[in-house]
């Protein structure tokens, strides 16, 4: 590249000494002349070319940097978010709703006996109830901003800005039953004979000097009260348990 301009520098200096001296009283001066308009031309095809490799270079590069930045932020099982990617968005949310004194919502879920469903029909066949677990997931999950997240093994979070425990508690209701719907034969689970989950729901209004992770510890409770509660049911940080009625 650098070649080229100093090349074009050249050939602009040669023509520019031939007008100013106005040196085309002979013949060889008009070939010259010529000679250098030749070049200038071929110099200005070699820059376009260039110019346009250059430009693809820099989509290419564009689109290989957005391949990476998915590639970071996505669970490559489920297509979901991965925690990582969760951690980082859920304290801008958090910060968020401090300065706007809105409300965050979050949504636990834990697979119930997936180790099981494993040990009864392997590994691959437990990676598709993943995918088909989480597709349901984030098919049911429509909240604006709402995020999306594996958190680990066969557990998901969902992150719900703006939205209030009756909201949430609301989309809890329809995962809960949705999976069921899916009717993912699981004869290893000791309560039914299908996949089903465990949902934990938990809500702050988030304040200056809070620690975050005070939202994710109720989420997590709330889960966890949920599972020692008979599983396919959810349940609310502070509030009965709701089952679903099979």
């Amino acid at each position: 590249m650098q070649e080229i301009y100093l090349k074009e520098e050249q050939v602009i200096l040669q023509a520019e000494e031939l007008i100013e001296h106005n040196k085309f009283a002979s013949e060889e001066d008009l070939n010259t002349y010529k000679v250098l308009c030749e070049e200038y031309k071929k110099l200005l095809k070699h820059m376009k070319t260039v110019v346009k490799l250059s430009d693809l270079m820099q989509l290419e590069l564009k689109n290989v940097s957005e391949k990476l930045t998915i590639a970071s932020q996505t669970d490559s099982l489920t297509e979901l978010y991965n925690k990582r990617y969760f951690n980082e968005i859920y304290q801008k949310e958090w910060f968020h709703a401090i300065s706007k004194k809105s409300v965050l919502s979050m949504i636990m879920i834990d697979i119930d006996h997936f180790k099981k469903y494993n040990d009864t029909y392997g590994h691959l066949l437990g990676d598709e109830c993943l995918k088909a677990v989480a597709k349901e997931i984030q098919k049911t999950v429509t909240v604006k901003g709402s995020l999306v997240a594996r958190f680990g093994g066969e557990e998901f979070v969902i992150l719900l800005p703006n939205t209030d425990i009756p909201g949430a508690s609301l989309i809890a209701q329809d995962l809960v039953s949705n999976i069921v719907a899916l009717s993912i034969e699981h004869k290893g689970s000791t309560i039914y004979n299908i996949i089903t989950i465990s949902v934990g729901v938990a809500s702050a209004s988030p304040m200056d000097g809070e620690f975050m992770d005070v939202l994710l510890k109720n989420a997590d409770h709330a889960l966890y009260e949920a599972k020692n509660s008979g599983r396919n049911c959810y349940k609310v940080s502070g509030t009965l348990t709701k089952f679903l009625q099979m």
